[in-house]
């Protein structure tokens, strides 16, 4: 947990079963103010079903023990009533920008709307354009979401989760729908914002480079545990448990940066 006292999020001991089998087995995890945290491992290891439960989905999933405080306030994620505050600050952006816009309306509108929800009637209102300024989103014209890249897609998303100012940006599989280099600079752009917004952001990947990039802390999970969490150079020079040592030392990935170079996830340095 956060040594501080900063945590703007903090996950005690969340365990989750789907027809009685047990899927998360006791799972903390905190986030600091500004802080951006990787939660990172393979298939199956109970990576989607922590992201479901902190966002309040118990579909297929449901928790069976486990406390969330977020912004001061605590939530028990085991109760069946419905707790309409427990997202506000929330922000989540899905892995497939295909997912998050209407094939058959123009982007203009899907901004218009996006506005609206976030109670600003005009582009220029409050400054949100400056989002999409930031973004490298200058004008929709009449476009349609299939005139637009994959990339600019999914800035769109980012833009769209980050015009209500949340307070934690949650970021599922960021990179698995997109070219690496055009994820890359997604990815990048919208960290830069974060970071002089004090955004904090939580990364749910497979990709340990994109962890070794962006995240101050990364928690490997494996078997629907945290095996280990804590500084991601840390981890990256000398993981502690099995679980960290597979990742680190057993692949390559290619570096999420805009000139593409290959790192070998055991390095303790990433530029």
């Amino acid at each position: 947990m956060s040594s501080n006292g900063h945590a703007l999020l903090s996950l005690d001991g969340l365990s989750a079963e789907i027809g009685g089998q047990t899927i998360l087995r006791d799972v903390d995890l905190d986030i600091e103010r500004g802080e951006c945290v990787a939660v990172v491992g393979g298939s199956g290891t109970g990576k989607s079903t922590l992201l479901r439960c902190l966002m309040g989905l118990y579909r297929p999933a449901r928790p069976s023990s486990g406390r969330l405080t977020f912004d001061g306030r605590t939530f028990d994620l085991t109760s069946r009533k419905r707790q309409k505050s427990r997202h506000e600050g929330f922000a989540f952006v899905p892995q497939n920008p295909q997912v998050g816009l209407d094939p058959l309306k123009r982007l203009s509108w899907q901004w218009s709307q996006a506005l609206r929800c976030a109670r600003f009637e005009t582009p220029e209102a409050d400054g949100r354009a400056g989002v999409l300024k930031a973004l490298r989103l200058d004008g929709f014209g009449k476009r349609f979401p299939h005139q637009w890249s994959q990339g600019m897609q999914q800035r769109l998303l980012l833009a769209f989760a980050l015009i209500s100012k949340p307070k934690l940006l949650v970021l599922d599989e960021p990179t698995s729908a997109l070219d690496p280099i055009v994820a890359a600079r997604a990815i990048s752009e919208v960290m830069t914002y974060a970071r002089r917004h004090q955004v904090s952001v939580l990364i749910v990947t497979h990709d340990l480079a994109l962890a070794a990039k962006f995240a101050q802390r990364t928690a490997v999970m494996t078997d629907g545990q945290v095996a280990e969490f804590g500084p991601t150079q840390r981890l990256l020079a000398a993981p502690r448990t099995k679980a960290g040592q597979l990742l680190v030392t057993h692949r390559q990935w290619p570096a999420p940066s805009t000139d593409g170079p290959v790192i070998s996830a055991g390095q303790s340095h990433v530029g």
